[in-house]
């Protein structure tokens, strides 16, 4: 009896393999046919232009003048695969007389991934080359946002002769605090991340959420059709994971080797920048549309509400002695959410053709 119970609990455990195995293979082809099917369409619509850096080639998407006035280089913050999208929307009016370049590291966009260890010095010499061999000369403004700006702060401290400014859209705020972020990611789930999307189960599981991690209101279909497919295209990969992993080093490596020069900089201050209950009233009314649209609930706000003297502070103390740092860099308060590019797009490009009067300015 008991033998006869036991085959069936085994046949049953066979039968429920045989079908997860099914699965897998299933969302694993389909994976793979999607992919194929997403970069075609992205190379069709201009997107894809890979450019060797050795073992593995970096995706340089290349818009606007050629022979521009001015060559901006976007670098994405960690996490954001579609910046081509998201910089084309917010430079469109600045293209018509300008060079608009995004670069995407290793693991992002339509950029290869790697094994290689990414860190602060590989990352920022492969922009450099992936832009020199792509035939994209010196000197660059650099429009880097969230992680971006410890890229673009060694870049422009290592080699700032190639750098005609920098513009950080709510760049991660550097210090020397040996725990700049919150935590390093965990190097276990991350690998079980990177084998889940391998096997396809990360696209089934944003098939869900998808609305509520591309553009939202304010994009064109479009466009969110584009950020959809670079969304799904790279997502969890070694290259992303040892970022992810080495959160802390890469900023404390990007702080410690700053070195102080007169190339011009701003700092778009978004999350440490309100002022006043209005300016949060109105950011809390924009991301409630935003979240209509996507179809998500809105976060709850904390009753305590935005401490204005604790913002101050931390602009005070963290920030400004950042800034200072790396010499000539002017901070604005742009309050609102942390992509503050999606939320105040008029108002981010308004700066950066300010900035660039000024450049203009002090080299005629």
């Amino acid at each position: 009896m008991k033998s006869e119970k036991s085959n069936r609990v085994k046949k049953v455990l066979a039968i429920m393999a045989c079908i997860m195995i099914l699965f897998l293979a299933i969302t694993f082809v389909i994976h793979r046919i999607l992919l194929s099917k997403e970069k075609q369409m992205l190379t069709e619509a201009g997107y894809y232009n890979p450019v060797s850096v050795g073992d593995y080639s970096l995706n340089v998407h290349d818009f606007g003048i050629q022979n521009g006035k001015h060559t901006f280089v976007g670098l994405s913050g960690k996490g954001v695969f579609d910046y081509s999208v998201r910089m084309e929307r917010l430079m469109g009016g600045l293209a018509e007389k300008n060079r608009i370049v995004i670069v995407d590291r290793a693991g992002y966009g339509l950029s290869d991934d790697t094994k290689e260890p990414q860190t602060v010095e590989r990352v920022v010499d492969h922009y450099r080359t992936a832009l020199k061999d792509a035939g994209i000369e010196a000197p660059y403004i650099l429009l880097p946002h969230s992680l971006g700006g410890a890229y673009a702060t060694y870049w422009v401290s290592q080699y700032p002769e190639e750098i005609e400014g920098v513009i950080f859209l709510a760049g991660t705020q550097l210090s020397d605090n040996p725990d700049i972020a919150l935590e390093d990611g965990s190097a276990f789930e991350n690998r079980f991340a990177i084998a889940a999307n391998q096997m396809g189960l990360v696209r089934l599981a944003k098939s869900f959420l998808l609305k509520t991690v591309i553009p939202g209101m304010n994009y064109s279909d479009e466009q969110r059709k584009y950020s959809e497919a670079l969304n799904l295209h790279h997502t969890f990969n070694p290259a992303l994971c040892y970022e992810d992993e080495h959160m802390n080093e890469i900023c404390n490596t990007a702080y410690h080797a700053i070195k102080p020069n007169d190339v011009p900089k701003v700092y778009i201050c978004s999350s440490w920048g309100f002022q006043s209950g209005q300016e949060i009233d109105e950011m809390l009314a924009w991301d409630k549309q935003e979240c209509e649209f996507t179809g998500r609930k809105q976060p709850k706000f904390p009753e305590s509400g935005y401490d204005m003297d604790m913002l101050q502070k931390l602009r005070d103390t963290e920030l400004q002695p950042y800034l200072d740092k790396m010499g000539n860099c002017e901070l604005v308060l742009l309050p609102g959410i942390h992509c503050i590019y999606d939320q105040r797009p008029d108002d981010v490009a308004e700066i950066i053709s300010d900035f660039l009067e000024r450049i203009e300015e002090q080299t005629e």
